[in-house]
């Protein structure tokens, strides 16, 4: 099994972001309701943050209680526990939302044997391997997007934006408002100017990254 990753942070609880090959598969449900399955963002001790299909009732359930759910990491049995909702926010794709969910403390295994929750996670996720995200990674993802700045097609140009503009929802999502809107300015002036990026674009850019990266990481 390939290392998992953790940016380095000083959090209580580091938080860590899975490879997709060893990505844990969690789902909840609220009051013997539907299923909502997560794609995990990322995962520690506490809690994690991660994206789940939209709906309608789950926008109106911020820190409500979760009686049931349910974590498996690959090639292990699976673990439940209970805890809380603790936020649910919108994102640019129609029929996804973001989450944020605490574990409670205690929950149980497949055999219905009490255990550690945060212990369990942190045994499930070994080994661990720290990395560092650079500021050209954050500038390498830039460059890497479709320069939808150049299609003259207004509709494919609309399409393509868009995509870029989400594929920076890991950042972006616990963003204000403000930040968001600042955030995609500066995306469409590095492409408009691409590749001569300038200096003071490039750092305001990256640190705008690390406040977004801050925010996803945080404890819920």
């Amino acid at each position: 099994m390939e290392p998992q990753k953790v940016i380095i942070e000083r959090r209580r609880h580091p938080r860590y972001h899975p490879d997709r090959k060893n990505q844990p598969q969690v789902s909840f449900t609220l009051n013997g309701g539907d299923k909502h399955v997560i794609d995990v963002v990322n995962i520690g001790q506490g809690g994690l943050l991660g994206y789940t299909q939209k709906n309608e009732h789950l926008g109106q359930v911020n820190h409500k209680s979760i009686k049931q759910i349910e974590i498996s990491f690959p090639g292990k049995l699976p673990f439940h526990c209970s805890g809380k909702l603790l936020r649910v926010k919108p994102t640019r794709e129609q029929y996804k939302c973001f989450c944020a969910i605490q574990f409670d403390e205690i929950g149980y295994d497949a055999e219905h044997h009490q255990l550690n929750i945060g212990e369990k996670i942190e045994q499930s996720l070994r080994p661990i391997k720290k990395v560092v995200v650079t500021d050209q990674q954050f500038i390498n993802r830039v460059e890497e997007a479709e320069n939808y700045m150049k299609i003259k097609d207004a509709k494919q140009e609309s399409e393509v934006r868009r995509r870029v503009y989400d594929s920076f929802d890991d950042i972006t999502s616990l963003l204000s408002l403000e930040e968001k809107w600042w955030f995609f300015e500066m995306i469409d002036e590095m492409k408009r100017r691409e590749p001569d990026y300038p200096e003071e674009l490039k750092r305001a850019f990256v640190n705008l990254c690390r406040v977004g990266l801050e925010q996803s990481i945080r404890e819920p």
